[in-house]
């Protein structure tokens, strides 16, 4: 079967594109023909894949030029089947689904949400489907963290504008023969914006954490010596430094709480960073919390192997939350918030605990079980472990990949 596999980006930057790194050349062992396209590529195609950019691809529209260009390599490439990983152009997505028939994976909250994560400025979970409620939030109760007027030069213009690209993306969306998502909470929000439930279907993600194809590699010597000369247990938290979103002021407040002996680290970069460096030494844990920094997957898996467990502290709803299978694959168990798709991996008591959204207490206590109780930690670490292959493995993946593009071809 001939394949085009859509893509933003391809190289080494984010999980989206090492989730293409794997996917692509699992397609191509299983006997499929793969054509890559995508709007900027930062290292070669798998051998014997054509791989394609069109740097039109950037924007909403393709124009004269871009246009041609696309209908070309459809032309050339002649695909059974298209699969859409990620796509950022709305222009394009039109003319792939009047090219052959079309799969969407769907990954995140951006098709469905001109905030970009379903999370108001005043920090609560949006619940609510794109439509008329996005610009009354807009303009009369702060916005989302992501789409309010201080964003924008011209906000009348552009509110409108990004939320009629939305709804422009979703009515496209609607018209795959096939559309995939990581968690069955996703596969609500898709519902909820109109999408077909015959054609809208959950297929986890997988981990190759722990595996000789994502080996440990060397930690920073700043934080070797914080690891070497700071006692306790070690809690690892892997998190963009981002705010309100991804919790980290919340696991902050709950390690003031923790009554047994840790060391934190927090391996990330974001705009909240020095922040949350203050809020740290005004909390206390000076010499108890060590912010890494950004972290290379050879670091990554490093801090995996040495954690006593990971906690997982995003107050918004996440899609799904790699961090937990990577984690599950380590062996070690997962404190978290009980949010979006995380419940789908992580189950309350036996590979870890699920804490209530922004309960710090609750944290602290869930922390403090593991602290007390090593043999239940390496338990529900062990736990995770062994549910990890059957529920989230590659290989399973790879079948529900092409289980869908096999039914869209024909």
């Amino acid at each position: 079967m001939k394949v085009l596999f859509v893509i933003d980006t391809w190289g080494l930057i984010g999980g989206t594109e090492r989730y293409a790194g794997v996917i692509v050349p699992a397609l191509v062992e299983r006997g499929h023909e793969l054509t890559i396209l995508c709007r900027e590529a930062l290292a070669p195609g798998p051998e014997g894949v054509a791989l394609t950019s069109v740097a039109a691809l950037a924007g909403p529209g393709l124009g004269e030029g871009g246009e041609a260009e696309v209908s070309r390599i459809l032309t050339s490439a002649n695909p059974d089947v298209i699969f859409v990983a990620a796509l950022r152009n709305i222009a394009a997505l039109t003319l792939l689904l009047d090219a052959a028939p079309l799969v969407r994976f769907v990954q995140d909250h951006t098709l469905f949400c001109p905030g970009l994560n379903k999370y108001t400025e005043s920090g609560e979970t949006c619940r609510t489907p794109l439509g008329s409620i996005c610009l009354e939030r807009y303009w009369l109760r702060g916005g989302c963290t992501c789409f309010k007027r201080a964003m924008h030069d011209r906000p009348l213009v552009e509110s409108v504008l990004s939320l009629r690209e939305r709804e422009r993306e979703i009515e496209l969306t609607r018209r795959a023969s096939s559309i995939l998502t990581n968690s069955t909470y996703m596969r609500s929000q898709l519902l909820q914006v109109g999408c077909d439930p015959g054609r809208t279907d959950v297929l986890y993600y997988f981990t190759r954490s722990a595996t000789e194809d994502q080996p440990a590699g060397d930690l920073s010597l700043d934080t070797q010596a914080f690891l070497e000369n700071t006692p306790g247990a070690t809690i690892f938290t892997p998190a963009r430094l981002t705010l309100p979103d991804k919790g980290v002021d919340h696991l902050l407040t709950a390690l003031t709480k923790v009554d047994g002996e840790f060391k934190a680290v927090i391996a990330g970069s974001g705009p909240a960073e020095e922040w949350l460096r203050s809020k740290t030494e005004e909390d206390g844990l000076q010499g108890k919390v060590h912010f890494a920094g950004w972290t290379d997957s050879g670091a990554m898996e490093a801090l995996y192997a040495l954690a006593s467990m990971v906690v997982c502290p995003s107050v918004w709803d996440e899609p799904f939350g790699l961090v937990g299978i990577e984690a599950m694959a380590h062996g070690k168990p997962v404190v978290a918030f009980d949010v979006g798709g995380i419940p789908e991996w992580l189950e309350d008591g036996v590979t870890g605990h699920l804490v209530p959204r922004r309960d710090t207490s609750g944290m602290a206590r869930a922390i403090d079980a593991l602290l007390s109780d090593p043999d239940q930690a390496r338990s529900m670490g062990e736990n995770g472990r062994t549910v990890l292959p059957a529920r989230f493995g590659v290989e399973r993946h790879v079948d529900g990949i092409e289980h869908a593009l096999v039914r869209a071809a024909t």
